[in-house]
């Protein structure tokens, strides 16, 4: 019987890990192909994406958001401003205003809150941990191998290389824990999005600008896993703290 068990445990575990490698490598490709059809979608009301962005800096913001240009495909919020590019100025897609709405989003929780701040002083301490993850993870492997070959005899060298190993195993695991408060943090966006957009376009239209962000968040998932994975070396190299 336990035989049974051991095998639908690791049957199961098998399933779970394809699962995650498929969600991680073919996420991207969702999006891309959402970001197309929606790309090619115009919304009814013919507005631009400079006039939708004006319309809620000035119902929602009291102008207090300033536009300036960026390159194509680096439309941005940070620090008050909205970075749109020529491009995105211009269009008048679905794509283009669920994409600004997101950041528009992100300008709210600026304004709101301070939970960006935290995130980002957060993923300013993770990249200097990030610096001694893989010194830690080899030092603590190699004091450990080598005291228990006994080549260093004072078992201190391996409470010493078990303890780097723990360190390094904890920035892992904070950087697992960035990784999902990304996740809530960029849905929060989303929904603050949906709360812009729904005050311009129909609910059609609104409903497809949604399935956009909610494949562009499963992007967000797809890094926390090839994170999770990166030990099997089965995902392809992911920064800690990217």
């Amino acid at each position: 019987m336990m035989t049974y068990i051991i095998i639908g445990v690791v049957v199961g575990l098998g399933l779970l890990l394809c699962f995650l490698l498929a969600v991680a490598n073919f996420s991207w490709n969702q999006f891309y192909e959402k970001f197309k059809e929606n790309e090619a979608r115009r919304n009814s009301f013919g507005i631009t994406t400079l006039q939708y962005v004006a319309q809620i800096n000035q119902n929602c913001f009291q102008n207090k958001l300033k536009i300036t240009r960026c390159e194509e495909f680096r439309d941005f919020y940070g620090g008050g401003y909205v970075g749109l590019s020529e491009k995105t100025m211009r269009s008048n897609s679905l794509a283009s205003l669920a994409i600004v709405s997101h950041e528009l989003g992100h300008a709210r929780q600026d304004f709101t809150s301070d939970r960006i701040k935290k995130h980002n002083r957060m993923r300013l301490w993770g990249r200097i941990c990030g610096l001694f993850f893989m010194p830690l993870l080899l030092g603590g492997a190699v004091l450990s191998l080598l005291q228990v070959l006994n080549v260093l005899e004072n078992v201190l060298f391996l409470y010493v290389g078990i303890g780097c190993a723990a360190l390094a195993l904890l920035i892992f695991f904070f950087a697992i824990f960035l990784k999902y408060k990304e996740i809530q943090i960029e849905k929060e966006a989303s929904d603050f999005a949906l709360d812009y957009l729904s005050q311009i376009l129909t609910p059609p239209e609104v409903e497809n600008c949604k399935e956009l962000l909610d494949s562009a968040r499963l992007t967000y998932w797809a890094g926390l896993i090839r994170t999770l994975l990166s030990w099997t070396l089965l995902t392809p190299k992911n920064s800690l703290f990217k």
